[in-house]
């Protein structure tokens, strides 16, 4: 029986998820003689983590269910409530400061949510139905550029107040690709790249942290028990594990050594105890994400579904990249989590809801295969066809390739 791409989605979700559920409870063992994080030798951080992923489990059924098209016409509500969400999160008394960081509105003491994992969401949502209604208009100026990269940029100023760096650059370059392959004009992504040189270079190096993880980027043995401290025990546990790892449970940097070992750092942890081999499967399981991404936007009948998918796809894909990428040294350190397999309830959340719309995306457009039924949906959606309309036309045609590949 051929595997549907939305089977083959669930299948490596439900992998990633198992190295999350092994490597959290293994770097919660660590805590066991704490007793502000265990009760009655049950990890709350693990005990945690598995509620989130059943919650997660819960919405992605749901959203799995649930027609997306009905995503377009809430796409601004959405929006407003995540825009208001993130205003509310830098009220001192209403956010809850963690590390430096005002992110979290906490309910009670083990709940609590991450406003900008559902921005990321939000964003894509709005941009695929901008994109969608203005499809002819996006190679204007002020209608198919300015007003949705106003927004993205917009809401990624209310995520760097947090300070959260690493999500709001993420939120602006998942936006600056959708709105190119919708059909805005280079010149202007390259001139407001140009103006905003002088802005992002203040934004980076006008705060003392962020200058530091750049020095230390570029040379953590200079301040090894500083700004280099993560990086450089993020290297001692991935060279530890060599090509089969230490063994699950074993290992040494999650004892307190290696900060975050459980969220943003867990993939060390993975190379610490899966070794080398370990650290393959996870890249491999994210680029299987990618490609079902890809092959289920491919098959996508309509614009907004078209420009949904591949907006959930870029975000895992970025994440994942930019996780990999800091853990290993590659950039500088970010608090960025690894999608599906760091601990967290937000970013757990939102993702699992993200891989209910991609599934919800797919199911559709297998219902849409006869003549008569993509006659209908054609009906229905006037010129919204995604084959017909250009530059997606062009996109497609690449993806096509992509999307076809069979082993």
């Amino acid at each position: 029986m051929k595997v549907k791409s939305w089977h083959f989605l669930i299948y490596i979700v439900v992998a990633l998820l198992g190295f999350s559920i092994v490597t959290v409870y293994s770097t919660d063992t660590a805590a066991f003689g704490a007793n502000s994080r265990v009760h009655q030798g049950v990890s709350l951080q693990f005990t945690k983590h598995l509620l989130w992923v059943l919650l997660g489990s819960g919405l992605m059924i749901v959203m799995a269910k649930v027609d997306y098209r009905h995503l377009q016409r809430l796409s601004v509500p959405i929006l407003v409530v995540s825009l208001f969400s993130l205003v509310l999160v830098l009220i001192p008394g209403v956010g809850t400061v963690t590390n430096g960081a005002r992110r979290w509105i906490r309910f009670g003491s083990i709940m609590g949510v991450q406003p900008s994992e559902f921005a990321k969401l939000a964003v894509v949502i709005f941009i695929s139905g901008y994109i969608a209604k203005n499809q002819h208009r996006m190679s204007e100026f002020k209608r198919g550029f300015l007003l949705p990269i106003c927004i993205a940029a917009g809401t990624s100023i209310l995520i760097i107040k947090e300070p959260d760096f690493g999500t709001s650059a993420i939120i602006i370059a998942v936006s600056l690709i959708m709105l190119i392959i919708g059909g805005i004009r280079m010149i202007y992504v390259l001139f407001t790249s140009l103006a905003a040189m002088p802005l992002i270079y203040e934004i980076v190096f006008s705060s003392s942290y962020r200058l530091r993880r750049w020095l230390a980027f570029l040379n953590p043995w200079a301040d090894p028990s500083g700004a280099g401290y993560h990086i450089i025990q993020s290297w001692i546990a991935l060279g530890s594990g060599g090509l089969t790892g230490l063994g699950i449970g074993e290992s040494k940097q999650k004892l307190f050594f290696l900060p975050e070992s459980n969220s943003d750092f867990i993939f060390t942890i993975i190379g610490e105890e899966f070794g080398y081999l370990g650290v393959v499967a996870i890249i491999c399981l994210f680029l299987l994400l990618m490609w079902q991404g890809l092959r289920i936007v491919h098959a996508t009948k309509d614009i907004f579904g078209f420009f949904l998918g591949l907006g959930i796809t870029l975000m895992f894909g970025l994440q994942a990249i930019i996780n990999i990428a800091v853990v290993s040294g590659a950039l500088p350190t970010k608090g960025i989590p690894l999608p599906f397999v760091s601990a967290g309830g937000s970013s757990l959340l939102f993702s699992m809801m993200g891989i209910g719309i991609l599934i919800n995306i797919a199911r559709l457009s297998e219902t849409l295969k006869t003549e008569n039924e993509v006659h209908v949906d054609a009906k229905e959606l006037g010129d919204n066809i995604v084959h017909e309309q250009s530059p997606v036309k062009l996109w497609h045609k690449i993806m096509h390739k992509v999307a076809d590949f069979s082993w």
